[in-house]
């Protein structure tokens, strides 16, 4: 796979009305403040939480110009084939190319992570 670079990436969570529900995003989101800073890395919510992506867009540096926003999903549904690419339609300008990434639940990284935690479960050690 061909890695691209951007001057920022949005995490970008699905959003629910549970406080509680937003802790390992939130959690996430520092880690990768901590990793590669506040400036490089934003964490937005697609409804029902803040902060909403078009918020997370119009607050980014002037001097960023090309957005990676990187879904915490496990797979393409719905929002990700025709909500999702609606907004970052909108918010597209002549100085901000918007890219929206496979959900995370697809990259194989992933895939391996979830095969290792189902045969942890199961007692086995790979």
């Amino acid at each position: 796979m061909l890695r691209k670079e951007y001057d920022h990436i949005i995490l970008l969570a699905h959003g629910s009305p549970d406080p509680m529900w937003k802790k390992p995003f939130e959690s996430l989101y520092d880690r990768a403040i901590s990793r590669f800073g506040a400036e490089r890395s934003s964490l937005a919510y697609m409804e029902l939480t803040e902060p909403s992506l078009e918020d997370v867009v119009q607050h980014l540096d002037k001097r960023v110009k090309k957005v990676a926003v990187l879904p915490l999903f496990f797979a393409v549904g719905r929002h990700l084939r025709y909500d999702v690419p609606a907004q970052i339609e909108s918010l597209k300008r002549d100085d901000l190319e918007i890219e929206l990434l496979s959900p995370i639940g697809e990259d194989d990284i992933v895939k391996q992570a979830m095969d290792q935690v189902i045969a942890h479960h199961l007692g086995q050690n790979n």
